[in-house]
């Protein structure tokens, strides 16, 4: 029997060169990221343990993003703690409030390549999917254990084949897709499963549209989600980590999953969708909420904040002005998207259309600031969950949808179909 993507990146990763999938197998960890978590809950773990220095300084990317800048006494604690960290570390991978958020910077610094684990504090670290790495988040203490020895104990996951063929139709983005996939399966139908994308349509979607997609594959329950390699990653791989080197990982034509899903889009159509509180599986086509006022419209996060999705919603934007009463926030994902933005004149463009343009952080999606929801106020965002409170107060609500659903209901006011924009 053949293997698949991940059961051949841990494999290598492994000292017998053996990972099957349902053992338990240590593997070497080529990159750690860690946020915030590592001054608030990492640090203390690690005074447990008595350590003293990191495995390879120059394999950890620690990121300030939740709070970006500190929104308070705590998170300027904890962000003091991490630049102390850094310094006594000798780490050569820092990224401070004015850097981005941590799965954009990532590869924009050409930390991740095909083939490697990549291990982040935080549970969308799945994104990486998209250059075809194993890469899966992790708890405070796994991620201490890591800092301090390199390697971690997993069980290798059971694989999951998303095969999707077709184009996608006009101002439908992959985050429909995605949001479609997670529907199907629902918040647990992949727990801790490889959800391993191939197709046509994944083949030839552009970086941002695939990192969109393994975001959110965690949603499902995923421990991971790799892609093959496409064109774009190669020329990624060229502008961002022309000297490292690297390998595609592809899975054996024998391969044994635990369930294949074919999704064709040249049959069935895919139409833009909208998950409604307050899970992110709860997708629907956007004619089913279609009129549901909103107070506020938010682009951004590690999910739906890089130039790809500016560039829709400035193509929606142009000319046009917000709702009255909507507050339209978008944050770039990293200062180098929000530089390119303003060279494009993107910027400007949502300026003045009324939107408000914020510093890149993940402060608007974690509910922690600059875009925090009081009670009963209605957001549609394009980040990547919406539980209840996940923004603000406990009596908010969110509606998840793509940059092009945002920002044509935040043109009408109330949740607005793309297409008719």
């Amino acid at each position: 029997m053949g293997w698949t993507i991940a059961e051949k990146i841990l494999a290598s990763h492994t000292n017998d060169g053996k990972a099957h999938a349902g053992e338990i197998v240590e593997a070497r960890v080529d990159l750690l990221m860690v946020h915030e978590v590592l001054g608030s809950r990492i640090l203390p773990i690690l005074k447990e343990m008595g350590f003293k220095k990191v495995w390879n300084p120059n394999r950890v990317l620690v990121v300030n993003d939740h709070w970006a800048p500190a929104s308070d006494i705590n998170s300027a604690e904890i962000h003091r703690r991490n630049r102390n960290f850094v310094k006594e570390q000798g780490i050569t991978n820092f990224c401070d409030v004015d850097c981005g958020i941590s799965h954009q910077v990532l590869p924009e610094r050409g930390l991740v390549v095909p083939g490697a684990t990549v291990i982040g504090s935080d549970s969308h670290t799945t994104t990486y999917g998209a250059f075809n790495a194993f890469s899966t988040g992790l708890a405070a203490t796994d991620s201490a254990l890591i800092l301090a020895t390199g390697v971690c104990w997993f069980r290798v996951p059971e694989s999951l084949k998303i095969q999707v063929t077709g184009e996608l139709p006009y101002r439908v983005m992959s985050k429909d897709l995605i949001l479609n996939i997670i529907n199907e399966l629902g918040p647990d139908g992949a727990n801790y499963q490889s959800m391993e994308f191939h197709g046509s349509t994944i083949d030839s979607m552009s970086v941002g549209s695939r990192m969109t997609i393994c975001n959110m594959a965690v949603e499902a329950g995923a421990k991971c989600s790799p892609m093959p390699i496409n064109q774009d990653v190669r020329f990624w791989m060229e502008d961002h980590a022309p000297k490292k080197k690297w390998k595609e990982v592809e899975s054996d034509a024998d391969a044994e999953y635990v369930d294949v899903l074919h999704f064709d889009l040249e049959k069935e159509p895919l139409e833009p969708t909208v998950a409604p509180p307050d899970l992110p599986t709860n997708g629907k086509p956007v004619a089913e909420v279609e009129g549901v006022p909103i107070d506020q419209a938010f682009i951004g996060s590690c999910t739906n904040g890089r130039i790809g999705d500016l560039i829709v919603a400035a193509e929606i934007l142009k000319g046009k002005k917000v709702h009255n009463g909507v507050r339209l926030i978008i944050t770039p994902a990293s200062k180098a998207t929000y530089m390119e933005a303003l060279e494009r004149g993107i910027i400007k463009i949502l300026m003045e259309a009324g939107g408000i343009v914020t510093n890149s952080t993940c402060g608007a999606c974690v509910g922690g600031h600059l875009g925090v929801l009081g009670a009963g106020e209605v957001c549609i965002s394009s980040s990547n969950r919406n539980f209840r409170g996940r923004m603000g107060h406990q009596d908010s609500r969110i509606y998840l949808a793509s940059p092009a659903t945002v920002a044509a209901s935040a043109l009408k006011g109330v949740i607005t179909d793309p297409r008719r924009v």
